[in-house]
């Protein structure tokens, strides 16, 4: 797609606020979805090595704009996650490449979850390493992670998020990077960031799963609640993982 300068130069100006993070090509990609969807990115929600995440509005209605970063993406640590999952065949080792598997990898993780009733944004459409899904907060003004925030019921949410992650193995998915910085606290705990998720035929799902568990525990043992035991709990759990990968 070949864009007139001028244009280019207003589309920049529009995304000043990730001018730089992106590479040219990225850009690109971000005008042509915008574009098509009447959409706007309106401001920097969060900025991680990763990936960057915008608020983006069209027709009255919020999303969340998630675009994975060719630059400075850790090419060894995705490699590693996309050669074990059976999903993927025929890996190039190719920097972009390997950064839009991960795109469509965490946009297929999120349909998984959402199929299996579990509270996470619905995605809505991805191209290249641009994903689109709900906007999780009001107004534009993102929902705090569980770490910013003392819920003031404690056990509830811990139950909610232990509800969560026991549907996600029961669907087949672990999450992979579960913890208090990747919940969202709006009303109820929401679990983001699906971009390390593997499915349960994946030789990394036990480990994975246990080290979700020991996070999710670490942080509500500080709260003045019974918390499960982290042993009984991934053995009873890894069982149904079992039970699937035979069947």
């Amino acid at each position: 797609m070949v864009l007139k300068r001028k244009r280019k130069r207003e589309y920049y100006k529009e995304l000043k606020i990730v001018r730089g993070a992106f590479d040219e090509r990225t850009l690109l990609v971000l005008y042509r979805l915008l574009n098509k969807n009447k959409m706007s990115a309106e401001s920097l929600i969060k900025e991680g090595k990763e990936s960057i995440i915008l608020s983006g509005l069209t027709n009255k209605k919020w999303v969340a704009i998630k675009v994975y970063c060719t630059k400075a993406c850790n090419f060894k640590n995705m490699s590693k996650y996309l050669v074990g999952d059976p999903r993927f065949q025929r890996i190039k080792k190719k920097r972009r490449f390997i950064v839009n598997l991960w795109c469509q990898r965490e946009f297929k993780n999120l349909k998984i979850a959402r199929n299996a009733g579990v509270d996470c944004p619905e995605p809505l459409f991805f191209e290249e390493n641009v994903l689109i899904m709900d906007f999780i907060g009001n107004n534009g003004l993102a929902a705090p992670r569980l770490i910013d925030v003392k819920p003031d019921k404690p056990e509830e949410i811990y139950k909610k998020v232990l509800s969560n992650l026991k549907k996600l193995v029961e669907n087949g998915l672990i999450h992979g990077d579960l913890s208090a910085y990747n919940i969202l606290l709006h009303k109820k705990p929401y679990f983001i960031d699906f971009s390390h998720g593997v499915t349960l035929k994946n030789p990394l799902a036990p480990e994975l799963l246990k080290r979700d568990i020991k996070n999710i525990n670490y942080y509500f043992s500080k709260f003045d609640i019974t918390v499960k035991d982290t042993e009984k709990l991934y053995k009873k759990l890894e069982r149904v993982i079992r039970e699937k990968v035979i069947k």
